[in-house]
């Protein structure tokens, strides 16, 4: 829902909606050993799962050097456009490089109610630019307003989580993963989160179109 009238909505309830994530992300879990992938390309484009009206894609490139498995080099872009009644009314672009890339990585999400696993983060310092005046929405239950940059590209913290299967188990917080790997029924998926600082925004999410690890022969 997009609100067109202007309202408040305070940091802790937003900081709230993420606050499960960001620790989860914080707690690492078994790594795979990543040195036979040498590169992986990543593109999720399609209709936005939390913003109504809005389309998104992602972008991804991370390579690894083909000694060590460390990613070597690594490129995000991403997009989202807000129509209402088939005119777009606003736009967020922003890019990530030489960000810390982490593998294996699982959270609880308080929306789908599972446990998502087998994740690839990508976290660092980018850039957004959005254009169009502020604008408020109805964001995962909370009203809150989107970055308005003027047009201006404008350093931000960007956080990218892949789901190459769409793999989660059951649980809760209290049991933690449980049950079997399953795996969604749309599939793999990425999002893009927004940090100002260590203050989580907003976050963009599709469903993945292109997913391909290359291998070291």
């Amino acid at each position: 829902m997009i609100v067109k009238k202007k309202s408040k909505v305070t940091k802790t309830l937003i900081a709230a909606s993420f606050f499960i994530t960001i620790i989860a992300i914080a707690s690492p879990v078994l790594s795979a050993d990543p040195s036979r992938i040498l590169k992986i390309d990543i593109m999720a484009k399609g209709d936005d799962a939390d913003i109504s009206g809005a389309t998104t894609s992602i972008i991804a490139k991370i390579g690894f050097d083909k000694t060590s498995g460390i990613p070597s080099a690594v490129h995000v872009e991403f997009q989202t456009k807000i129509y209402e009644s088939g005119e777009k009314i606003y736009s967020m672009k922003g890019k990530l490089k030489n960000g810390m890339v982490i593998p294996n990585q699982q959270f609880y999400c308080d929306v789908q109610e599972v446990w998502w696993i087998n994740l690839l983060l990508v976290m660092g310092d980018g850039v957004i630019k959005t254009i169009g005046e502020d604008l408020i929405i109805e964001y995962r239950g909370l009203i809150i307003t989107l970055p308005n940059t003027e047009g201006k590209y404008i350093p931000y913290s960007i956080r990218m989580m892949v789901n190459p299967k769409g793999q989660y188990r059951s649980g809760d917080l209290t049991t933690g993963p449980i049950g079997p790997i399953e795996e969604w029924d749309q599939g793999g998926w990425a999002t893009v989160i927004i940090f100002d600082g260590d203050f989580p925004i907003v976050g963009v999410v599709t469903y993945l179109t292109k997913y391909i690890e290359k291998l070291v022969p």
